[in-house]
């Protein structure tokens, strides 16, 4: 086993490390694991008492997605003291599964039948860990089940097809809304049929700001507007429509925000299955869907912290509506390059780099995990404050990590009694170790080699 010598020592006296709340109130904290270096054992915790933006790295197979798993395992352990972590202000979070291999967060791990099972379930127990049941939903866009392979209990997620922003229906169209003609017809079409409403020729239609899909189709076929543009024009944008208009997942009542975030579950969104421009599409509206909750019910609860001229009334009006917002979230992404990747536009990018600036201030964290950080947009990796580093070998992304580290680099490294730097030592990692650095670790001297504690639900990162 490789042994890791850091210096300056932690002190002998000092227990565990908790890290992650710039004024370590240490009252919300997730188990990640154990520090692997010589000297006395320390477990580490993150402190999520405040929000923060997190990153996972490390190449494929090193354990980056597994660590992703570990802290929905924490986020979903429900009120209370447990051994994976301790909760006075049970969050809700929300997974976007570019892979799918989060829905077995539902299993949890026991000496079960096949050989995978029996692999993992062995793990935990020499980790010292026990199988602990989760409050985990799994759910698909609608029209996107397969009910010959699917768990059950699944459920699916619709969209309000008026939610979308006009960046997203240029995603969804891969259309530029501002310069094509395409483009400029449905940015005029949604228009007409939200805003200033259209006529006919024998009728005058009233704008509804909650429309559907079929109200587009017919404002194409209808509106008197159209005369300036081209039939050939018309008809793409028409076939196009029509085609989204029969999508399960914009039809029907849509998904209630609250139902999908609740306080002290996770939520894992499958996303594999979905093609490419509709998951830039979701994952861009719940993004600003959860930031607009999120600011309402952080302005309400100032209004009832701070507004002393608040009747009883209003204030248990405040509180009620409060009631109903989604609580304090998490959201979380592996392969987060694949959506907030440098290279191209993307409305999920731009969602995302606005979430994690802005999310914050109303009780929103961000955990995102890539095999591939020097291709994730510089906007991104700038709000990220807790690092968790698993091996990188590729010379770019161990100069972004290194360059990205949030606590002081550690005075000396030495792996095996053999010195080298920070870049050595992330090459040096084993699986399921990795560098811990935080920005928000004020008893924290250095950044730390920690080892991942094992799953105690199943991982479903493996090749199969």
């Amino acid at each position: 086993m490789v042994s890791f010598n850091i210096e300056p020592a932690f002190p002998q006296k000092q227990g565990d490390i908790i890290a992650g709340d710039p004024s370590d109130k240490q009252k919300d904290k997730i188990l990640l694991g154990t520090v692997a270096e010589s000297g006395r054992r320390r477990q580490l915790w993150l402190d999520i008492s405040g929000e923060q933006v997190v990153g996972i790295l490390g190449k494929r197979g090193t354990g980056k997605s597994y660590t992703l798993g570990v802290l929905i395992e924490g986020l979903a352990a429900g009120s209370g003291d447990s051994p994976l972590a301790h909760h006075t202000t049970p969050r809700g979070g929300l997974v976007f599964d570019i892979m799918d291999i989060y829905w077995s967060s539902v299993i949890p791990l026991s000496d079960g039948s096949s050989s995978e099972i029996k692999k993992q379930h062995a793990a935990m127990i020499k980790g010292g860990m026990a199988a602990q049941s989760l409050n985990v939903n799994i759910w698909v866009p609608a029209g996107f089940e397969n009910s010959e392979i699917d768990p059950a209990n699944l459920k699916s997620l619709r969209i309000d097809p008026s939610s979308l922003g006009i960046d997203d229906w240029g995603a969804l169209f891969d259309l530029n809304i501002y310069n094509e003609p395409r483009g400029m017809l449905l940015a005029d079409v949604i228009r007409h049929v939200s805003v200033s409403g259209y006529s006919t020729g024998s009728i005058d239609v009233v704008p509804n700001e909650n429309f559907s899909l079929a109200e587009l189709v017919r404002c194409l076929e209808t509106g008197d507007f159209l005369a300036s543009y081209d039939g050939s024009t018309i008809r793409a944008v028409k076939q196009r429509l029509e085609t989204y208009a029969q999508l399960d997942v914009f039809q029907g009542s849509p998904t209630p925000l609250n139902e999908l975030i609740q306080a002290g579950c996770v939520s894992v969104l499958m996303l594999s299955r979905v093609p490419d421009e509709l998951k830039q599409v979701l994952v861009s509206v719940l993004m600003g869907q959860i930031l607009r909750e999120r600011s309402a019910a952080s302005f309400a609860q100032k209004r009832i912290d701070l507004d002393t001229n608040l009747s009883d009334q209003e204030r248990s009006e405040l509180a009620k509506a409060l009631s109903r917002r989604i609580p304090r979230t998490w959201v979380m992404m592996d392969e987060a390059h694949v959506l907030a990747g440098s290279r191209e536009g993307s409305v999920a990018r731009e969602a995302m780099i606005k979430y994690a600036k802005e999310g914050r201030n109303f009780g929103l964290s961000l955990a995102v995990a890539t095999q591939q950080p020097s291709a994730l947009d510089a906007r991104l990796m700038s709000q990220v404050e807790t690092m968790i580093v698993h091996q990188l070998t590729a010379s770019k992304d161990a100069s972004v990590a290194s360059e990205n580290m949030k606590s002081p680099v550690p005075d000396s490294i030495k792996v095996d009694s053999t010195n080298t730097d920070l870049s050595g030592l992330l090459r040096r990692l084993g699986q399921g170790q990795a560098v811990f650095s935080c920005g928000n670790a004020p008893k924290l001297a250095r950044s730390c080699v920690v080892g991942i504690r094992p799953r105690v639900t199943a991982h479903g990162g493996y090749e199969a």
